[in-house]
């Protein structure tokens, strides 16, 4: 099995980086990179025309002037579902891994992991395993064990606003990408305060 791997990464000292020591280190092969999520999109479709995707996808979440890293991941996922995706990231909250883990991602790595890690991960995703990193891993099972325990009290718009809360968007950040108004948003951040007991400053220190 031919171990190809594809990076999208908008620093390029970082995407570099991390292309050469992966292929010093490993057997692992780059057929290409990218920092900008279109041009990944366009090297894709030329990748599947010729019956040569690449086996992982190593992506960042975040963009500059980019529609969501999440979206990208949906987008890859819906469009080549066999491919193995993995988030590589500086964000660490658990609501992240979670978004990123329902959005299609096989994989999460934060951007202080070592260099090992990613390797681990790749292989492990290869496989058909997710892997999460350990640290990370841990924070998620405690994030999931107490959201669960409250996530039945809320109705489906209350979780996405929440899902939302947690990735430390602002009200007004929150009701342009829900396509609502300001005051809607208060209005479901005041339903959650009541069903959670907890305050928006409290959700970020337990979860965000």
């Amino acid at each position: 099995m031919d171990k190809t791997f594809y990076i999208i990464e908008d620093h390029d000292m970082l995407r570099w980086g991390t292309i050469s020591y992966i292929q010093n280190k490993s057997s692992w092969k780059c057929l290409g990179d990218s920092k900008l999520p279109q041009k990944a999109i366009s090297d894709l479709e030329s990748f599947a025309r010729i019956d040569r995707l690449p086996r992982v996808v190593i992506s960042d979440l975040n963009f500059k002037d980019e529609d969501s890293g999440f979206d990208l991941v949906k987008q890859m996922h819906g469009s080549y579902p066999n491919l193995k995706i993995i988030v590589f990231s500086m964000y660490s909250a658990p609501g992240y891994v979670q978004s990123a883990i329902r959005s299609g991602a096989n994989g999460y790595i934060s951007k202080d992991a070592t260099s090992d890690e990613l390797i681990d991960c790749m292989e492990q995703v290869l496989t058909g395993n997710q892997f999460v990193q350990n640290g990370l891993r841990q924070k998620l099972e405690v994030y999931n064990s107490i959201m669960d325990s409250f996530m039945d009290a809320l109705t489906k718009r209350e979780k996405e606003v929440l899902n939302l809360l947690l990735m430390k968007k602002s009200n007004d950040q929150i009701a342009e990408v829900m396509g609502l108004r300001r005051r809607a948003v208060e209005n479901y951040m005041s339903n959650i305060r009541v069903k959670t007991g907890l305050t928006r400053a409290e959700l970020l220190k337990k979860f965000g």
